[in-house]
């Protein structure tokens, strides 16, 4: 029966460090790796993504039939979809920052909910803004992008050579860390001045009216600030989001030649 088969075993090794290719993207990427998404349909999506790229990529990899070289091999394949999925992830978590460091100022920060996306708590003003983002990620063609962007890596970085170099590596993360802080300041910055300004004039009342309790009033008023910041700024989250995704779209055509 397997005798049968053997013409198919040269191609096992190459599906396998596709498949780990692809595979290192569903563990850091917030719209593959969610894990309100079903384990099955996540590996069967894995696969099928496997199956598609591995139909077009070439399969000339020289590797030795050994477990030391194969392993070798596989852990330089996951560091290309590891960076893949750590770029978008810091994406993400850059804007869920701005939206904390909001709903922070508001008093929202005690009031918390489980995020699946994270496995973690998060406050309603972070899963707003991460529905957001993704909402904007997948009207871009982001997961389009992101499968594009694994494709075109085997023309920088081919099958079986030992994945992406640490220096490289390394500099995609600090530009990914500096994009994500850059987004979440360009999200909480209006509404931080905002409420700068309503405690300066909760201040200066407290110090005309003393006979009035600003200081249950203080509360009240950031959030009332806060929801008029939220609602004047969602369409602006909107925008920070997509500059921001069209960010990481330039990095990963500079650094996988798209």
């Amino acid at each position: 029966m397997f005798t049968s088969l053997t013409s198919l075993y040269p191609l096992l090794i190459p599906f396998l460090l596709v498949a780990f290719r692809v595979m290192g993207i569903f563990l850091f990427a917030p719209f593959f790796s969610n894990s309100s998404i079903p384990a099955n349909i996540r590996i069967l999506l894995s696969l099928a993504i496997t199956v598609c790229v591995w139909t077009v990529v070439p399969h000339d990899a020289k590797i030795q039939p050994n477990i030391l070289t194969i392993i070798v091999a596989i852990a330089g394949e996951m560091t290309v979809g590891l960076l893949i999925g750590l770029l978008l992830a810091a994406v993400f978590a850059g804007i869920q920052l701005g939206a904390h460091l909001v709903s922070q100022q508001m008093g929202l920060s005690l009031a918390t909910l489980y995020d699946p996306s994270f496995e973690d708590q998060s406050t309603v003003m972070e899963q707003v803004a991460f529905w957001i983002a993704l909402v904007v990620f997948l009207s871009m063609g982001g997961h389009r992008q992101v499968i594009s962007a694994i494709v075109y890596s085997y023309r920088t970085v081919p099958m079986g050579q030992g994945g992406i170099s640490p220096e490289i590596m390394l500099s995609s993360l600090c530009g990914a860390l500096d994009a994500s802080f850059h987004a979440a300041v360009r999200i909480a910055m209006p509404s931080l001045v905002a409420f700068f300004i309503a405690t300066l004039v909760t201040g200066l009342m407290s110090r005309s009216m003393p006979q009035m309790n600003l200081m249950t009033m203080g509360v009240t008023i950031n959030l009332v600030v806060g929801f008029a910041m939220v609602m004047v700024g969602l369409t602006a989250w909107a925008l920070v989001s997509q500059q921001s995704f069209q960010g990481l779209n330039h990095a990963l055509e500079k650094l996988f030649a798209l």
